[in-house]
């Protein structure tokens, strides 16, 4: 389960199709070498805690009977990636649709989300390749996940100590919200990361195509 604005869930139907497809070329892009997306908390930290993340962010959304991980910068960053990374291949779905192999598309799989949520009232055409309707569609599907962009506000609050501290109420976050460590795994725990990820991906499970059925997913206690 995760800690949302809408209660502790995890996501379902085409909320889910469209967070797993997106986390498993996020793990695709991780397997072979270190990788940013454009998200600085996550991009900052090392290939092995970005696996981490990953692992803890997805099994919360995915698996109910994981307990919720405390929200901290970096955990809320991973959630951020993921949406990151559906913009990124919407955008580039508009941009090079030559290059395009993945069924259904991407801004298929968005409308799909959208249309799960009653308060998304316009959705835009499939085929349409307006830029800012889909930016827009994907922060209002990322904002039933995440609370708010926190993460992004560490700057801010690293000046004057007593600033900081008085800014951190006013915003309601913990003392330990940008000082909590993501776990960075030793290199032979680097590819458990990777197969219990994949694991909870669609083709790791060697589907085609996503189903809405809970899928099983590995149990280990990896940390």
């Amino acid at each position: 389960m995760y800690h949302t604005p809408n209660g502790e869930r995890i996501v379902l139907g085409a909320e889910r199709q469209l967070f797993e497809q997106s986390l498993g070329m996020i793990v695709d892009h991780l397997s072979d070498d270190d990788w940013e997306f454009g998200v600085p908390p996550f991009d900052d930290l090392q290939r092995g805690q970005k696996l981490f993340a990953l692992y803890r962010v997805a099994r919360a959304l995915l698996q109910p009977d994981e307990p919720p991980p405390e929200l901290t910068a970096f955990i809320e960053a991973t959630v951020a990636v993921v949406y990151q990374h559906v913009l990124d291949m919407v955008v580039q779905e508009i941009e090079e649709p030559e290059f395009v192999g993945h069924f259904p598309s991407w801004r298929k799989l968005v409308c799909a989300a959208a249309r799960q949520d009653d308060d998304i009232e316009e959705i835009p055409d499939e085929t349409s390749n307006n830029k800012d309707d889909w930016e827009l569609m994907i922060e209002c599907l990322e904002g039933n996940v995440l609370w708010d962009n926190d993460f992004e506000a560490q700057d801010r609050l690293d000046a004057d100590p007593d600033t900081s501290s008085n800014l951190k109420q006013v915003m309601g976050i913990s003392e330990n919200y940008y000082t909590d460590v993501a776990h960075d795994p030793p290199d032979d725990q680097i590819n458990i990361y990777l197969f219990a990820l994949k694991g909870l991906t669609p083709r790791g499970r060697g589907e085609s195509h996503q189903k809405d059925e809970q899928p099983e997913g590995p149990n280990e206690d990896l940390f």
